[in-house]
């Protein structure tokens, strides 16, 4: 499974300041990514810009036109959460950009990539088809999804969110969409407050957006569980042309703005889980980086990932123990779960 990666080089232009999602995250994941990749010789792509147009396939031009002009009157607040700066929209298009350049890598007939990763922010998966929320100003994830179905020609595309939080902008604008499946794992309580499993899609989407909602406390047996017995089922019936990951970060067990257990082995076992799907397809995945806010573990993890879809052995020492929490209700949401799903999947 030969992966590469893609790189953001103007991601500290997005200027936030003292916040959770700010340009100090980067640095060190691209050191270690970059210095890996050269190891291995594996490719490293730069990111390019998207066009209004490849924006306008998933939001409203007037949200568009908002976040631009924001920007360049900027810094200012988009909402709560989210804060824009002179060049945050360039910097937005181009993480847009890095996601076209991701799947136009592992599509592309005459290549040889299986898989890509690109390190990109602004995140994107709270950003509807209308609004900025949540750190996220453009959904590079529904962005990359539209690109593929309407420019590639690619029939059915799946996108697979395993940040801790629910990606409610990406499930906002696929939500009637039968063509592209949406499976999020995430939190839940959490912000933003969407994403219990009783929201699988509306219209012609009915049944395409698949929600597992994981209790506080859950680790990697329990999201490796979901996987296997609900995300990877399901992709197994779906047959996609492409799988696009959410790859946040910030279900790690030391990441201080959830509750969950996740490890640096749980997250390799993830992207290698959904390697393997993929390749036994035939398929191209386009992993896009989301949330992750402890810097001190984000290379780890990223490392970790990488590894997983590229299908070779990550260095997972110096990585934070899980607690040994018990059972935080998981069997049971797991039998939830099943029920809805059933309705449309055969699990």
């Amino acid at each position: 499974m030969k992966t590469g990666l893609v790189i953001l080089r103007e991601q500290g232009l997005h200027e936030t300041g003292n916040h959770p999602e700010n340009a100090s995250r980067f640095p060190p994941v691209l050191e270690r990514l970059t210095g890996d990749s050269r190891s291995r010789t594996l490719p490293v792509f730069e990111s390019r810009e998207a066009s209004v147009e490849d924006l306008l396939r998933a939001h409203a031009e007037s949200h568009v036109e908002n976040v631009r002009v924001a920007a360049g009157n900027g810094p200012t607040w988009l909402d709560g959460d989210t804060v824009v700066s002179p060049e945050s929209f360039r910097v937005a298009l181009r993480a847009a950009g890095a996601s076209l350049v991701a799947v136009d890598a592992v599509t592309d007939p005459g290549g040889d990539l299986s898989s890509a990763f690109a390190i990109v922010r602004p995140p994107g998966h709270h950003a509807t088809s209308d609004r900025a929320m949540g750190f996220c100003l453009f959904s590079n994830a529904a962005i990359a999804a539209r690109y593929a179905r309407e420019v590639l020609g690619i029939d059915r595309v799946a996108v697979l969110d395993w940040d801790v939080h629910h990606g409610n902008g990406t499930q906002d604008i696929l939500y009637e969409d039968p063509s592209v499946l949406f499976i999020s794992f995430h939190q839940w309580p959490l912000y933003p407050g969407s994403g219990w499993l009783d929201e699988s899609g509306a219209g012609e989407g009915r049944g395409f957006t698949v929600n597992l909602p994981m209790p506080p406390g859950s680790g990697d047996i329990e999201h490796l569980e979901g996987f296997n017995a609900i995300a990877g089922p399901i992709l197994e019936q779906f047959d996609p042309g492409l799988l696009i990951i959410s790859a946040g970060q910030d279900g790690h067990v030391a990441d201080q703005l959830a509750n969950q257990n996740l490890t640096a082995a749980g997250y390799h076992a993830l992207a290698e889980a959904s390697a393997r799907f993929a390749e036994r397809r035939g398929i191209g995945l386009a992993a896009l980086h989301e949330g992750g806010y402890n810097p001190l573990t984000l290379p780890l993890l990223d490392h970790a990932i990488y590894a997983g879809i590229g299908g070779f052995a990550p260095d997972l020492s110096g990585d934070v123990p899980a607690p040994d929490a018990g059972d935080p209700g998981w069997v049971e949401r797991l039998g939830q779960i099943r029920r809805i799903q059933s309705r449309y999947w055969h699990l």
